[in-house]
């Protein structure tokens, strides 16, 4: 297993709305809204490092979701 933390920027209309979205997809197993320079942090699992990138992307493409760092385990 290979775990990542994802630091995400979201429309401040929707952050709860992502946060919710983040609790629903595969590979994220916790996600909350935050206080601070980064509105959401998401903890995910993988099985391979191949699978970092899709996960990412997915991630990327929730309506809401602004902008994402994503920091992985080494």
């Amino acid at each position: 297993m290979v775990q990542i933390c994802m630091l995400i920027n979201a429309e401040k209309i929707s952050v709860f709305d992502v946060v919710k979205k983040l609790e629903k997809t595969n590979g994220i197993i916790e996600a909350f809204p935050t206080f601070g320079r980064f509105d959401v942090v998401a903890f995910g699992d993988v099985e391979k490092r191949d699978e970092i990138g899709p996960l990412v992307k997915k991630v990327s493409a929730l309506e809401g979701v602004m902008k994402t760092e994503t920091m992985v385990e080494l």
